[in-house]
Order: structure tokens, then sequence, then C-alpha cells
């Protein structure tokens, strides 16, 4: 496994996405540190972007690679390699790559720029922004390896992950809001708190926001769950909820891949 993971290693680091991923956050953080100069400014509006780019550029890349290693994955299948080791070796390459891109591109920018007095170092508020968006890569990385191991046709893969990033950042707040407007004179606080655990993105946002006393940020999702939980508490419900969200798409992917007859 620690063979085939150092193989998934040197085959990503070659992908050219894996540096325009790293150069786009690189260029874009450095923008809003020098421009804004407040690390609460720069991780209220860097999170309004990394809500959209980091679950579609994971579920694009993931889907793309793992549809692409399909000649490989069969020659390694003809092999006593355990299915299980192929495809958490895989998942592991993918997630780790694409992580340490976003890490880099929105980390080296803080440490730069953290040598301006004029900074607060704000340290715990843009580890939860890199927390976040590290989750949804392995939330949405997984999700894009569940989608191309049930589906055969690329074209078929590629739609199912654009629907669902639609749906999880778009088709979702709708969702919401219908329901708040239809049902406004029912008691919807607990309705409201459950459905927003049904969208990691909102979860992944919520976690970040409930530092930033901003309401326009929380949204009625994070407005709601910040009543019925302390920072705290809310942050540690939210990261268990990430996890769930992480390991449900990841297990399915990986039973489904041990039945799978390629």
């Amino acid at each position: 496994m620690l063979k085939l993971l150092k193989y998934e290693f040197y085959n990503m680091f070659r992908n050219k996405w894996i540096i325009f991923y790293f150069l786009f956050f690189l260029i874009l953080t450095s923008s809003l540190f020098y421009f804004a100069k407040e690390p609460a400014k720069v991780v209220s509006t860097l999170l309004q972007i990394v809500i959209l780019v980091v679950p579609l550029i994971s579920l694009i890349l993931g889907t793309i690679f793992m549809y692409d290693s399909r000649n490989f994955i069969e020659l390694l299948l003809s092999q006593p390699i355990d299915r299980k080791k192929i495809y958490i070796s895989k998942y592991l390459g993918t997630t780790i790559s694409l992580s340490a891109s976003f890490i880099l591109g929105v980390l080296l920018p803080y440490i730069y720029f953290l040598k301006n007095p004029d900074i607060a170092p704000e340290y715990f508020l843009y580890f939860s922004l890199i927390l976040s968006g590290t989750f949804m890569t392995f939330i949405f990385v997984a999700f894009a390896f569940l989608i191309s191991t049930f589906f055969e046709d690329r074209v078929k893969g590629f739609g199912v992950s654009i629907l669902l990033w639609l749906y999880v950042t778009l088709i979702y707040d709708g969702v919401i809001l219908f329901v708040i407007i239809y049902f406004r004179e029912y008691p919807l606080e607990k309705s409201v708190l459950m459905l927003s655990m049904l969208n990691p993105v909102d979860i992944a946002r919520i976690f970040t926001v409930l530092q930033l006393d901003i309401a326009a940020l929380l949204g009625y999702t994070g407005t709601i769950f910040k009543q019925f939980f302390d920072t705290k508490l809310g942050m540690f419900l939210s990261l268990g909820v990430m996890l769930l969200w992480t390991l449900i798409p990841l297990l399915t992917g990986l039973v489904k891949f041990t039945k799978k007859d390629f």
C-alpha cells in the first residue's frame, strides 16, 4: 500500500492541475491580504470562495483521476493485491495532494503577511478555515470516487458530479428558503438544524463562521445552529458531522469497489 501511495503522490504532483490549484489560492490569498490586511476580513471573503471552488475541483479532479486510471487499476487487480489497498491508496494520494496544494496556497501568504505589525495573528480563526477546506477536499474526493465507481460511463459520472456540486452550493439554499417560507407558521428551528447537517458545505461554513460574529455570514442555518449550541460545542459537533460525511461515501465506495466486476 505504501508503494502504491508513493506512486500516487508522484503521479499527482506531475499533474499541472495541482500546480494551478496551488497558484490560484496563493495569488487569491495574497491579493486579499494585500488589500484587506485583516485576517478576519480575509477569512470571511476567502470562505465564500473556498466553499464554491474546493468542492468543485475535488469532484472534477477526483472523477477525472479515477476514470483515467481505470486501465492501471485493472492491471493492479490482475496482481495479488488487496482491492481495499488499491482504493485507499488512490484516495489518500488524491486527497493529500489536493489538500497540500490548498493548505500551502492559503497558508504561505498568511505567514508572509504576519511580518506586518498591523496584522493580528488570529491563528485559530485561520486554522478553522484551513480545516474546513481540507475536510471538504476529503469529503468530495470520496464522493467523486464513489460516483466514478458506480458509473462506468464518464459522461454520466461527470454529470452526477456537477449535479452534486450544484445541489450542495446552490440548490440546497433554495430548498431551505422554500421550507422556511412555506412552513413559516410552524416552529422550524429543530427541522432546519437537521437540514443543515444534510449539507457538508453548510457544516464546513458554519464551523468557520461560528468564530466570526457576523450575522450575514452565518445565514439562517448558522444562526439556528448558534442558538442551539455554544461556539465550542458547535465546533465539535461540526467536526463530527464532517467526519461522518467523509466516512460514509468513502466506505460506500470501498464496498462497491471490492465487489465491482472489472
